[in-house]
């Protein structure tokens, strides 16, 4: 059984809408994503998440629908195939949430899904929507007062092979549209010289108000133009307006007299009837105005409002542009460059020229729109083809100033324009500012699992973007830490302490640092800007008052404590305690003259260990003696209590704490100790009157009551080995024992405060945060090595430094046009190999020219540090690397498969299997100063579509075939540059492409992109089938998880497993498609972004009671989507679900499970109980808490 778990949400953006959901004055943004919507406020500081809703389904787009006498709207959500759905939603102000109005499925068992269109078109009054799903056909949805009301199909089957602008009237009372064109917008070709014929992109309608009539009367027109339709995606934006009521009523009779030509006895007269019927219906017309489009494809436009003549468009390479229609009469279409964005998915106009960008390909960004540029004032706001003519903006300030009536002309830099050709303006600079950014890491082509420094904290590194966003992204979680300054210079430090002037001051003052040797004392100087640090004892000289010459184990700040009427209680003070090897000593700061007076020490013959609560000092001695100290109201040190370890012995003490559980507090009832050899823990109860705390026995919660609902009491323990013990402290018990690993370096333990949240900073090899959330203990992990010890410091420049304890951190490498396809990691060389595809952008129409490279990147900083550039029309398509032993030394060689791109073939006939090695400069290999080195390379007749390596030799995948290839030396090899090709050992052929190969030791497993999988065995230089899945899949990806086991993914969206002999073993709707899976700590990626983590669950009885939790939870809670869980995770196929359908086997939904944890009593209730007798589970709530507790803590 596996558990299918999200480490990383989806994040490419698919629709977005600006509407009011409330009654309030607030307007909000929402926004699609593929399994979610986010609801946001537009606030004068930004955007404010507000609401997300999860959808059991894949969504399409979203859209608003107005309320008819109110100002607010409903929200309309579209889900895709294979379950085409409709949901309304309604906001609710008291909560902040969605509640469903209606859902309305579309699916349909009989019809083709529509090719270019699958979307939902919304009216303005909010009183009806039209449908797109299925070829041939619309849906129409009737709305009273923002509900549903009644909806009806009706036929739209029209057959064309070019593009036509054509509209029908539609009769919402007889519940059909018209047979014949609309008298309102004449129909008309738009020839291939304009838009092109639809491959990769389809026009983009958008309506156009009318134009106020002192605006728009154009040159010898006769009326004012009374709004019309643009047409974009084209090399030219086209305008067509609506016609007159004139106009109409002319058509009208032009169609009178046809019909009754066409219902003619003669039959001759009515085939001209019909003939002029269709040559009126296929004439081009001539459009009311038009503009140059300068870029590629339209991918998203937006107008200001619903009533302004102003749009912004964005391309498929983030071009940025305005189109401006206030002088229709005069100008034309004016379009305007505004500057470069990520490629837009969807563009939605905020308020105050703030506009949200939304994108699959790129981050999604919230910019603003200026009215002069911003940046990069000398270079142009958008590059033009010199062929395309442009206007200056003063040469266009000037005509608009001088000229008068049909006088008004405009200068291009060459020749003269009619208004009908439109303006294009030639400026200088950006005029946008991105005000926040949403990062997105989809969609994903590649990925693979490293660590880079060998802290054992591995992270993930993914091919991600398009177009002119492409990037490598490092992901990881954890927490973030910021490095606000450093010393250098120290060697053997065993500890570090900011104290204060005054116990209670905000700001530290000074830093002592403890090597073993000695102790140095560092003052801050800080005024709110710029930092030093001043070395007190710099040669070692001695410090007045504080012990420098020998190890410090503690240091710190104390209140003064203070006896009025026989109670007692502390004040403000200057007062410092050190621990030193040689005793115990309370220091008294002066602050006239800058020193420290020693007011009371205590000095036993050697002490081991120590710690101090603000009223006491815990010390060990040798010989395994504890003392407790406290302080008096006379500042002076008191005997409390002598404690002995209660085994036989008298074993030394390695650590203890006496740090009080309620913060509130100076002092503890408990304190905790360790011991070496015996690697035990003993926690001690001391009376109220000995004023004690314990080792790291600490409070994560606010409540200092043990009756407290946030009182969550842990012991943490730090080992030598670098291991990390937590206990929970229940009912003076310690319970629920974890460890976790942080290296090997004894593991430091120190208190802080992170985001109001009491916190422990734990150190060893690793660095981590533990917190208490939902309910457990959490671990944060921060990208630091090797600490020996940590302390928490304030000052007026240095503040919070550690935040964001669970946030998924993502850096992102940007490498522009330069979009990664594939990555592999060479820990030998410390050295990523990256293929990367460059597409220049051109203007629609124009053939693009692509160039492909294979690159290697440093690890760190992500340098180029060797390049190969491929052939023209060559482009990388396949990468490994492995390490062959040749002579007598192991080197690190990659392999890079290609093919060649030829425009008239169906099948690639061409391809490269090339070897590179890495050379520096003197021609030793080497990690730094790498070149990369042709070693050799074969021609192949196919494409190279995917590589794996079974014992050092190369399977690859090569169209329909896998040949199978060793590396061998053609000369001797004491040669001074030996020289080697790639032998062709054996070949296994199959009768479909083969897109993914995955070998575990001698088996290797084939996906091919037609049929199924099949498993291949390679011994003694050959390959031999020992089986083969006939069930038609249609694999993207597979991977083999181990010896036994392989998992994939189709096209379907689904997840699958099969044993090693090819029995299927478990089948899972993912609801995305999965580009690439990782084995080890099993990862999958997709097209959205979305990272999931697959766990195996070996324990059969565990997995039967999982999958009987899952059972009763989906009976219990019901998502949105109009479908159950367990329908909702049943793999399907591109036809849609069928009452056949399984359900999903041999995985669960590890987010589903773990909503358990959030549910309420009365629902959990149920769940253990289930509907009868045989559906209780059995297993207890606890077991199920922990299970699922330590499934969370994975991802």
């Amino acid at each position: 059984m596996k558990i299918v778990s999200t480490f990383h949400q989806p994040s490419s953006v698919l629709s977005s809408v600006k509407c009011r959901l409330s009654t309030r004055d607030l307007e909000h943004l929402v926004v699609a994503k593929t399994n979610r919507i986010d609801i946001y406020s537009l606030q004068p500081h930004g955007l404010q998440h507000e609401h997300t809703q999860e959808i059991w389904g894949k969504i399409l787009c979203v859209k608003a629908v107005p309320i008819p006498g109110s100002i607010r709207s409903n929200v309309l959500l579209m889900i895709d195939h294979p379950d085409p759905e409709l949901i309304l939603f309604s906001y609710t102000e008291s909560d902040g949430t969605l509640s469903i109005k209606k859902q309305l499925s579309l699916h349909e068992r009989t019809p083709r899904q529509a090719e270019f269109f699958t979307d939902v078109v919304v009216h303005p009054s909010g009183k009806v929507a039209v449908v797109s799903c299925y070829a041939g056909k619309l849906k129409v949805v009737k709305f009273k007062a923002g509900n549903y009301e009644s909806d009806f199909d009706v036929s739209a089957s029209i057959a064309l092979k070019r593009v036509q602008l054509l509209a029908r009237d539609l009769n919402m009372e007889e519940f059909e549209i018209s047979s014949s064109p609309s008298i309102s917008l004449y129909p008309t070709i738009i020839t291939p010289k304009i838009l092109p014929y639809p491959t990769e992109s389809v026009p983009i309608l958008i309506p156009v108000p009318p134009v106020p009539s002192d605006n728009s009367r154009p040159e010898g027109g006769d009326g004012r133009f009374l709004g019309g339709i643009l047409v974009l995606g084209g090399r030219r934006i086209l305008l067509y307006g609506l016609a007159s009521p004139s106009g109409q009523d002319k058509q009208k009779g032009k169609r009178r007299r046809l019909e009754t030509r066409k219902r003619s006895g003669d039959s001759e007269e009515a085939a001209k009837a019909r003939a002029k019927e269709i040559e009126r219906e296929t004439k081009e017309k001539k459009p009311t105005g038009s503009v140059d489009w300068p870029w590629s494809h339209v991918t998203a436009c937006c107008g200001l409002d619903q009533t302004s003549l102003r749009f912004f468009i964005g391309d498929m390479y983030g071009k940025f542009a305005m189109l401006s229609l206030d002088s229709l009469a005069d100008h034309g279409l004016l379009l305007i460059p505004i500057g470069e964005t990520s490629p837009a998915t969807t563009l939605t106009y905020l308020t105050n020229q703030t506009l949200y960008v939304g994108s699959h390909l790129g981050d999604s960004q919230l910019i603003q729109v200026s009215t002069t540029p911003v940046s990069s004032l000398g270079s142009p706001t958008l590059p033009i083809p010199s062929n395309i003519k442009t206007i200056s903006l003063s040469d266009l300030e000037r005509g608009s100033d001088q000229a008068k009536g049909k006088a008004r002309a405009y200068a291009y830099e060459e020749g003269t324009s009619s208004k009908t050709k439109g303006l294009i303006v030639k400026s200088l600079g950006s005029y946008i500012s991105t005000l926040d950014v949403y990062k997105n890491i989809g969609p994903i082509k590649d990925a693979i699992l490293v660590d880079t420094d060998g802290s054992g904290q591995r992270q993930i590194v993914t091919c991600s973007g398009g177009r002119n966003t492409g990037s490598v992204n490092v992901v990881r979680n954890g927490a973030d830490l910021q490095e606000f300054a450093y010393i250098p210079g120290f060697e053997g430090v065993t500890d570090v302490w900011p104290i204060r002037m005054t116990y209670e001051d905000d700001c530290h003052s000074h830093i002592l640092v403890s090597t073993l040797q000695n102790s140095q004392l560092f003052q801050i100087n800080d005024e709110g800007g710029h930092t030093t640090l001043t070395h007190i004892n710099e040669d070692n000289s001695p410090i007045k008052g504080i012990v420098t010459h020998v190890r410090t184990i503690i240091f710190g700040n104390v209140p003064r404590r203070v006896v009025e009427n026989g109670r007692g209680s502390y004040t403000n003070s200057q007062l410092l305690l050190q621990v030193t090897t040689n005793g115990a000593f309370l220091l008294d700061y002066n602050m006239a003259v800058g020193h420290y007076d020693q007011v009371a020490a205590w000095e036993p013959l050697e002490i081991v260990a120590a710690s101090m609560s603000p009223s006491q000092v815990l010390l060990a001695l040798s010989g395994g003696r504890l003392v407790l100290l406290s302080i008096t109201d006379e500042d002076n040190f008191r005997e409390m209590t002598w404690l002995r370890h209660t085994g036989f012995g008298h074993p030394e003490v390695s650590a203890l704490t006496c740090i009080p559980l309620d913060s509130t507090k100076y002092f503890t009832t408990y304190v905790a100790v360790s011991y070496w050899h015996s690697n035990t823990v003993e926690i001690f109860s001391i009376t109220p009157s000995a004023l004690v705390r314990s080792i790291l026995l600490h409070n994560f919660g606010n409540d200092a009551s043990p009756k407290g609902a946030d009182y969550n009491p842990h012991l943490l323990v730090g080992l030598s080995d670098g291991s990390l013990v937590t206990f929970s402290w229940k009912d003076n018990q310690l319970k629920d024992r974890k460890i976790t690993s942080l290296g090997d370096l004894p593991v430091s333990i120190t208190a802080c405060e992170v985001e109001g949240k009491r916190s422990v900073f734990a150190s060893g090899n690793q660095a981590t945060v533990l917190s208490w959330e939902n309910k457990r203990l959490r671990l944060s992990p921060i990208m630091l090595k090797n600490i020996v010890a940590a302390s928490r410091i304030n000052t007026r420049t240095f503040g919070r430094c550690v935040r964001d304890l669970d946030k998924m951190h993502i850096r992102s490498i940007p490498f522009g046009l330069d979009n990664p396809g594939r990555v592999i990691y060479e820990p030998s060389l410390k050295v990523f190999g990256v293929a990367y595809m460059r597409t220049e952008p051109e203007r629609v129409g124009n053939p693009e020219s692509s160039r492909s490279c294979f690159v290697l990147l440093d690890d760190i900083t992500f340098d180029r540090l060797g390049q190969f550039n491929c052939d023209p029309d060559e482009e990388i398509f396949s990468i490994t690397t492995f390490a062959p032993t040749i002579g007598d030394k192991t080197q690190s060689l990659f392999c890079v498969g290609t093919y060649l791109y030829r425009e008239d073939e169906t099948e690639p006939s061409q391809g490269r299997l090339i070897i590179f090695r890495t050379t520096t400069a003197d021609g030793r290999t080497g990690p730094s100063t790498l070149q990369l080195s042709l070693l050799t390379s074969k021609q192949l007749r196919g494409c190279v579509t995917a590589l794996t390596i079974v014992d050092d030799m190369i399977l690859a995948a090569v169209n329909s075939s896998v040949l199978l290839f060793r590396l061998a030396p053609t000369t001797e090899l004491e040669v001074d540059c030996p020289t080697f090709e790639l032998q062709q050992l054996s070949e296994w052929n199959h009768n479909y492409l083969v897109g993914s190969l995955a070998s575990c030791g001698n088996r290797v497993v084939v996906g091919d992109h037609i049929s199924s999988v099949s498993l291949l065995d390679v011994s003694d230089s050959k390959m031999k089938s020992i089986a083969r899945d006939y069930c038609p899949l249609w694999p993207i990806c597979v991977e083999a998880t181990d010896e036994k086991s392989l998992i994939g993914a189709n096209d379907a969206l689904n997840l699958f497993t099969f044993s090693l002999d090819l029995d299927r073993t478990g089948s899972y709707h993912v609801a995305d498609l999965v580009t690439k899976i990782i084995r080890g700590g099993t990862r999958i990626f997709t097209s959205m972004g979305r990272i999931g983590i697959i766990v195996d669950v070996a324990d059969n009885q565990l997995a039967t009671d999982l999958t009987e939790l899952s059972r009763n939870m989906g009976m219990a809670i019901q998502g949105v989507g109009g479908i159950s869980h367990a329908r909702y995770r049943a793999p399907r196929d591109n036809r849609g679900p069928s009452d056949a359908d399984v359900s999903a086997f041999g995985f669960l939904d590890g987010d589903f499970l773990e909503r358990f944890l959030n549910l309420g009593e009365e629902k959990i209730g149920k769940i253990m109980t289930g509907q009868n007798e045989s559906e209780r589970l059995g297993i207890s709530r606890d077991s199920v808490q922990k299970t699922l507790e330590n499934l969370q803590s994975m991802h």
